[in-house]
């Protein structure tokens, strides 16, 4: 599960040549599944879980097709406190992510990315101490701010060429993208999954580095790699 189409077109040609034996799928929600004004209501767990299911049914998959859920998300600074939310009057857009602030254009606009913040960091972490869903082992990972702050230190992207730009990307990449994506990793590399990817994920909740240039989702294709041995 991925919030974009972007996250598909960077990782899947890599995935699918390392994991030949393995069915590869990917589920963009074009939209934050962690902040939707009509799951407030609704814990978390469920409302992803109930998604895992549409996407079964969809997909006419069996459980037993199942390896694993593995979610992408971005941080979207949602873990900063609210006092580096900064109203800036003379802004144009709603708005503006920095590398140590978010500014807005108004106070109205302020309490809604502090509302935000607030409803999305409670359901992440509620997510990444989550090891199952809808019977199904679960992993999250995340690209902060988004996949291309990490990939292009670009934090407020224009949406109109983020295809093209990560087509020309990966026809330039000289790496495995797992290389490329493991020099963003914030803690010291280990042969300890699960301590690497819970110390990520404390790294990026901490004082305002949900809005630095990092990711785990290198993590991913060891993940896929121990697990699918296993299995």
């Amino acid at each position: 599960m991925v919030e974009g189409d972007t996250d598909e077109l960077l990782l899947i040609e890599r995935l699918r040549q390392l994991f030949k034996d393995k069915e590869i799928r990917f589920e963009p929600q074009h939209g934050d599944i962690f902040y939707q004004r009509e799951n407030k209501e609704q814990a978390i767990k469920e409302v992803i879980g109930d998604r895992v299911k549409e996407i079964l049914m969809k997909r006419k998959f069996k459980p037993s097709n199942i390896l694993a859920v593995l979610h992408i998300l971005d941080t979207d600074g949602c873990f900063i406190a609210p006092e580096h939310i900064k109203v800036n009057a003379k802004q144009t857009v709603l708005t503006q992510y920095n590398v140590d602030c978010i500014t807005v254009n108004s106070e109205e606009q302020k309490g809604r990315i502090e509302e935000r913040n607030t409803i999305r960091s409670r359901n992440v972490y509620a997510m990444v101490s989550t090891n199952h869903i809808a019977q199904y082992d679960y992993q999250a990972y995340y690209f902060s701010r988004h996949l291309e702050h990490v990939v292009f230190n670009e934090m407020n992207p224009c949406k109109e060429d983020k295809v093209e730009k990560i087509e020309n990307f990966l026809e330039k990449l000289e790496m495995p993208i797992e290389h490329f994506l493991a020099q963003y990793m914030p803690v010291e590399q280990n042969d300890n999954y699960s301590t690497m990817h819970t110390e990520s994920w404390e790294f990026i909740m901490e004082n305002i580095n949900s809005l630095k240039q990092h990711t785990n989702a290198s993590l991913m294709f060891r993940f896929l790699d121990s697990y699918s041995r296993h299995a």
